[in-house]
């Protein structure tokens, strides 16, 4: 089975300070991005600063080219692939009923 991956996380925070020129437009973009194969998933974050032109309303951004270009930057594909292929070879703890022996 092949992992697949989303971005499960794309909030915006914008410049709040009135009289800022900058004011209404996105400040920092967090991204998130979680990878699942079979039973098992990861997830991977960070906040993405914006400054000079790529500050801009929340409609004008290109989220696409955020969140692809962090994910590409960091490597999150080969980092969410290792945590859940390592997750694949933990084992798993055994769900029936152990009888605890006397104590001798």
């Amino acid at each position: 089975m092949a992992v697949e991956y989303t971005f499960s996380r794309v909030e915006a925070s914008c410049v709040c300070k009135s009289g800022d020129p900058d004011e209404g437009k996105v400040c920092e973009v967090v991204v998130g991005m979680t990878a699942t194969e079979g039973d098992h998933s990861a997830y991977i974050d960070t906040t993405v600063l914006l400054t000079g032109d790529a500050r801009k309303a929340a409609g004008d951004l290109d989220l696409s080219a955020i969140c692809n270009g962090v994910a590409t930057d960091n490597d999150w594909k080969a980092s969410l692939a290792a945590q859940i292929s390592s997750l694949a070879d933990a084992p798993a703890q055994y769900t029936g009923v152990l009888t605890a022996p006397s104590v001798s």
